[in-house]
Parts: structure tokens; sequence; C-alpha cells
């Protein structure tokens, strides 16, 4: 089995990482690498990246042909996790899920194909993450939340139980979200939030009390 791990900035050194940690924990994959369709085509000889080689989506189709192969998307911001999605859906690539050793997941708890759960969560009963959706390290997803596909809950967050996070949704580092709360598809929540009432869909939200600011034109949280 091989993994390709989709875009090797930062986060995508840390989804390495996690899988690094896996193998060592239990051989999982025999090879793995970077998908970097950018990085890769500024390059003249075959690039190398994190210790890794680095190839663009097609190339890897090709060159991983042969063996049982599958794939997670390390990006994050919600909407390009949504178009890379896409694309290994297009190519008939199949979607790994990664849940760091460290991590405390309930075993009533679904994750989603393409998941990765970073070290220090906690998933609590019954929740249910989609697909595509990534819960970066410290964070907690409370009892019978729903948290849509291909969203991002950055570093320290707390979803109190019974919560919906709407699909393609960022929960900003440090955020706390009330318990039964939801928020709305396309929707942004600041960095250090508090949400004690729902937030509609497609905006930028963010204080203490958290509130809507502005539509989320751009789509793009680091931008």
């Amino acid at each position: 089995m091989n993994l390709l791990v989709y875009c090797s900035g930062g986060f995508g050194k840390e989804v390495i990482d996690i899988a690094r940690r896996l193998n060592k924990a239990y051989l999982r994959w025999d090879r793995i690498a970077f998908i970097d369709d950018i990085r890769a085509s500024n390059c003249e000889q075959e690039p190398a990246h994190y210790g890794l080689p680095v190839f663009q989506l097609e190339t890897a189709c090709d060159h991983f042909a042969d063996y049982e192969t599958e794939a997670v998307i390390a990006n994050g911001e919600p909407s390009v996790r949504s178009a890379l999605l896409e694309k290994l859906d297009a190519v008939n690539v199949r979607l790994a899920t990664l849940i760091d050793p460290s991590a405390v997941v309930s075993e009533t708890a679904l994750i989603g194909d393409g998941g990765i759960v970073f070290p220090g969560c906690f998933i609590s009963s019954m929740a249910k993450l989609g697909r595509n959706v990534a819960i970066v390290a410290g964070s907690m997803v409370g009892h019978d939340t729903i948290i849509g596909d291909n969203c991002v809950i950055s570093g320290h967050v707390n979803i109190g139980g019974g919560c919906i996070i709407g699909g393609d949704s960022y929960v900003g580092m440090g955020s706390q979200i009330k318990q039964k709360t939801s928020i709305g598809r396309g929707a942004v929540v600041g960095m250090g939030s508090v949400v004690f009432a729902d937030i509609p869909e497609e905006v930028i939200a963010l204080g203490n009390p958290c509130r809507p600011m502005r539509p989320n034109t751009g789509k793009r949280i680091f931008a």
C-alpha cells in the first residue's frame, strides 16, 4: 500500500509526520510521496521535499498505477480541499484516513474517508465527521456533533456536544463553540471566537460573542 499526500506546504509536512508515526506504530504504507502540481511542475529534475518524492497528480497516477494506493489532502483551506477532492474522485484515487496515535476517538464516533485527526485531539461519542475533514492538534469535538465535508477545525478548538458544522467551513484556532450550536455551510469562524448563537451560511464571523462581520465571498482563509 502507498500513500500520496496532496499538497507539500506546512500542513503537508505535519500530515507526513502523522503518517510516519502511524508507520512506526504498525507498518501501513510501503511508500509515501507528495502530490503537488505546482511544486512538481516548477522543477527541472524530479523534485524531492521533506525527504520524499513530489509528483503531479497525473504523473503520480501513472507512477503508482500498478500498486494499491490511497491519498489524503493536506491543505488548510476548505475550498481547496473541496477542489482537490473532486480531482482525486475524478481519477478514482481512494481516500486514506489518518488518526494520530495520540488522539482519542470514541468507538462510536464516525470518521469519514479522508479524515485527518491530529495529535492530542478528542472525538467524543456519536460524533460524525464527513469526508475530507481535518481536526488540527489539541481540538475537542463533543458528543453527537456533526461536521460536514471538507471542514477544517483548527488547533485547540472546543466544540460542545450536539453542534452542527456545515460543510466547507473553517473554525479558527482557539475558538469555543457552545453546545447545540449550528455553523452554516461555508462559514469562517475567526481565531479565538466564542460562539453562543447560530452562525449563518457563507459569512465570516468573529469575536466574543461571535457575530457575522461580512460575506465569505473570497472563500480563502490564508490568502
